[in-house]
């Protein structure tokens, strides 16, 4: 569109989404635009039927200010995540409320390629107002390219990105599981500037994702997180030393993790460490930090505390479909076109 600045677009609806920053003279202050400007472009995205203008009354008595909210209607997003036996998938609407969710199984000798292609064309067809798709995997990626996935040897090398676009016509994000995990859980935090780290043992191997200062930490080679390699005894590493653990921690299992909070608590220094709470009890939280202070003095050891993994994944997914919808053009195609 002629004399539309698109960064601008951006971050007007990262500002009105994210922040709820709804006037204009606050957008205008936030985003260092002149008011005509800012102005032009909120009327742009009213007509795109992405905000809609409300008035709010006024606290002295004069004219109302004009307000603007994201349209939870505008359109529908697809957030999925790959597990071996299964596709876990959640439908949210515009300002990431839950439509629908469910799972589907995958065959033991099935690839998950096309058995996720398979699922997300039977759920665009029930819902046509899906519009773009955020997909989580248990693996290091690259810019929508799966490149270590030593549980999941179907994906390994899948430009997974490149082909779901190919094949829908969509925008598509592909995230780290572990990733979208912290993410998920910042969101719902109320210290947006903190550092955390969330540890997940994992059905088939563990991870971590990392957030230093509210930022996400992928690393130089996005490698960041895969902590299963990290070496901790003679000649095993965290994710052999964890491999034969039971449903009750045993204490090996205990001192590995103790070991990986030290290190973590001494090179990052985070303020949360998170665990899945299926995995872990408050017990072993306590036997953790116990054990933890053999290796590093208690004042440096992070907060630990254990979350519901499935739904901060999923939250994550959620988030990053969204970031993914405030960067789209206006003229992207929109499959509800009604």
């Amino acid at each position: 569109m002629a004399g539309t600045n698109t960064d601008l677009l951006k971050q007007l609806r990262q500002a009105i989404l994210f922040q709820q920053i709804n006037t204009i003279p606050e957008l205008s202050r936030m985003l260092s635009a002149s008011f005509p400007t800012v102005k032009k472009h909120v009327d742009i995205l009213i007509a795109h039927g992405e905000i809609d203008e409300q008035m709010s009354e006024s606290s002295n008595g004069g004219r109302p200010a004009k307000q603007y909210r994201y349209r939870a209607d505008h359109t529908h997003g697809l957030a999925l995540y790959l597990e071996l036996d299964a596709i876990g998938f959640r439908i949210f609407d515009a300002l990431g409320t839950v439509l629908s969710f469910g799972t589907e199984p995958v065959g033991a000798d099935e690839p998950h390629v096309p058995a996720l292609i398979r699922l997300i064309q039977r759920l665009l067809e029930e819902n046509t107002r899906i519009t773009f798709l955020s997909v989580g995997v248990a693996a290091s990626v690259e810019d929508g390219k799966v490149f270590f996935a030593p549980d999941y040897p179907s994906l390994q090398q899948i430009d997974l990105k490149q082909t779901l676009e190919s094949e829908f016509r969509l925008p598509v994000v592909v995230e780290n599981d572990m990733n979208a995990a912290v993410v998920g859980f910042h969101e719902a935090d109320q210290n947006r500037q903190q550092s955390l780290i969330y540890l997940y043992l994992g059905k088939n191997g563990p991870g971590s994702g990392i957030l230093i200062n509210g930022q996400l930490v992928r690393g130089s080679s996005h490698f960041a997180g895969e902590i299963s390699v990290v070496p901790q005894y003679d000649k095993m590493t965290f994710g052999q030393a964890i491999a034969k653990r039971q449903t009750a921690l045993d204490a090996r299992t205990i001192d590995a993790i103790s070991r990986l909070t030290a290190t973590f608590a001494a090179t990052l220094n985070p303020r949360l460490l998170i665990f899945n709470g299926e995995e872990l009890t408050e017990h072993d939280l306590e036997q953790i930090r116990f054990k933890t202070t053999e290796y590093i003095p208690e004042a440096h050891i992070p907060l630990l505390i254990r979350s519901n993994w499935e739904t901060d994944y999923l939250n994550g997914l959620t988030r990053i479909g969204l970031q993914l919808l405030t960067e789209q053009p206006l003229s992207a195609n929109r499959r509800n076109s009604s």
